[in-house]
Parts: structure tokens; sequence; C-alpha cells
């Protein structure tokens, strides 16, 4: 099987910072919406660039120091993740491990300013090892632009090229992925990737509301509850139809790999490139259906008779209203 080295950027606004920064720095007390973190583990995460303040201070500090201009509807930082084919990854001692992540840190870093780093963080305490590096947007003219500095859909394909040219000369052994471009497929759509990453990330203020709302005797908890899940409900509801949606592509997805064994074993080098995307994208298709259950046992969770009115967009009342 192909082993691939893994990068994926998102663009981030300043209204999504405290809650990444939260969570790559580990700075809340429980984390409820990932399973996969294991307390016990988290001494052993590192560093590469340690923050010396919240992500959101840092920002708007180096935004000013270079002189760029930012609007509200800025890009302020990109979030990336860097990582590699869990079987590959895992079968790396820790040593080797930590030169793999220093090696892909160089890249990012020497390509976008180290400068502009804020936080490289390697995550030691979740089922595979990887690094959440954040950086501002600042281009070489110093400006505030994630549209200049990274280039569109072009620059995207270019970055990823480069990765794995950079990887690759240090671990020949990792294969490069054909893009979504060039098998000229159409998967999933952005929008449905992004409902389930948007309520998926306000999780456990959902199960805190959820929670809430079974107290006894505290009518003014349970009305604040119900306010809040009244934000989310409608769009929970409609989580289900995405989740069948998402079962039919991975099952698409899973006929299409059914005879991919022959071919991942280089007998047609054209294929095997087409193959390796496919694998890569069920990956990510099985993270969204992952998110997209969890997110439905959390609207089967709220009671019948208040779900209903939510879903409808109703404000519900309780029967100990007055």
């Amino acid at each position: 099987m192909a082993s691939f080295a893994i990068l994926r950027i998102e663009k981030r606004k300043l209204g999504s910072v405290t809650q990444l920064n939260n969570h790559h720095e580990r700075l809340k007390e429980k984390y409820k919406s990932n399973e996969d973190i294991d307390p016990e583990r988290t001494h052993l995460n590192y560093h590469l660039v340690k923050p010396d303040g919240k992500y959101r201070q840092k920002i708007l500090a180096r935004i000013k120091e270079v002189g760029a201009k930012r609007r509200k509807d800025s890009v302020v930082m990109q979030d990336v993740l860097i990582t590699a084919s869990p079987d590959w990854i895992d079968a790396k001692t820790y040593e080797e491990q930590v030169e793999y992540f220093n090696h892909a840190f160089d890249f990012i870093a020497d390509r976008y300013g180290r400068d502009n780093v804020l936080s490289a963080v390697v995550h030691m305490d979740e089922a595979h090892p990887h690094m959440h590096l954040v950086f501002v947007p600042i281009t070489p003219e110093r400006r505030l632009s994630s549209k200049t500095l990274m280039g569109g859909p072009k620059g995207m394909e270019k970055l990823q090229d480069d990765f794995h040219e950079h990887m690759v000369k240090k671990y020949p052994d990792l294969t490069r992925g054909i893009s979504k471009k060039i098998t000229k497929r159409r998967h999933i759509s952005s929008q449905m990737y992004k409902k389930a990453a948007t309520l998926y990330g306000h999780y456990d203020e959902i199960v805190s509301a959820i929670d809430d709302i079974g107290m006894i005797g505290n009518m003014k908890a349970k009305e604040e509850a119900k306010e809040k899940l009244a934000k989310y409900a409608p769009e929970l509801a409609t989580v289900k139809a995405d989740l069948e949606s998402t079962q039919k592509y991975i099952q698409t997805l899973e006929n299409r790999l059914s005879s991919s064994d022959a071919v991942i074993e280089g007998k047609n080098a054209e294929l095997n490139a087409k193959d390796i995307a496919l694998y890569e994208e069920r990956s990510k298709v099985i993270q969204l259906e992952y998110q997209q259950k969890k997110l439905i046992q959390l609207l089967e969770r709220i009671p019948p008779e208040i779900r209903d009115d939510l879903m409808n967009g109703k404000k519900p009342k309780g029967r100990d209203a007055r």
C-alpha cells in the first residue's frame, strides 16, 4: 500500500481563532468533541514553535508590526495540519517522528516566513502523531492577503507538489497522489464539509445545552439552553440526509477500489495514481461520515417535543413556562 506525506491547510478568520487556540494548545479541561484525545498522554505533546500568548493577540500584533491593513472579513490565519499515512508514521520511532515533523516544518517556515509562524505543536495524545502549524498570511510585500500568498486553486496544487518534492528528498518511499483536477471527478460538496465542520466545532456547546435542558428546577438554565439549541437544530436536522449522500458516495468509492490491489502494486502506473487519489478521498469522506454520525446522535438526544419545535424554527415552551 502506498504511503503519503499529508498536508492540509485551511483559511481562518478572527472569529474562529480562539477555538483553534484552545484545541491546538490543549487549553480545554475536557474534550468531548474528540474521543481520540488521551489526557494521560498530553504531556508527550511538544512544540517546534511555542506561542508566548494567545493566537488572537499574536495575530493582531503581527499585523500591526508589519503595518498591514485588516478588514473585518480578512483571513488572518492559515491553519496547517501535517502528518503521514497512519501505518507509515506509527511505524517510526519517536526520534524518527521528530525528524519527520522538523523536516515538514522547515518547508512551511521557509515558504511563508518563520516570523509569521505563531505556533507549531505536535500532538502525540491522539490516535496518530500529527502537527498543527498556524501562521499569519503576510506577503513578502508586508500585506495581509491569504489570496495573494496562497495563490488560489493553482497555488494550492503547486503547494502540494512542492511539499511532496521537499518530503520525498528525505523520505523517498512516500507517494504523491494525483489531484481531483487531474482525475476530473466531483465529490461531496464543499458546503457539506463546511456545515459538518462548523456544527462539529460547536459540539461541546451543544452537548452542554442538551444537558442543561434536563436540569430539574432550573427554569432559567433550561430556557437559555433552548435558545442555544435553536441556533443549531435546523441545520442538525439536515445532517441525516447529508449522511445518506455520504454513505452512498463511500460505497461508490469502495466499489471503485474493489479491484485496486493489482493496480496499487504498480501493474498500471496511470491507474495506480488514480487509485491513490481514491484512497485519499475515501479517508476524507470517512472522517466526514464520523462527524455526521456524531451530530445525528446529538439531535436524537434533544427531547422530541423540543426537537420538533426547534427544527421548525419555533421557540419551544417548557411545561413549566409561565
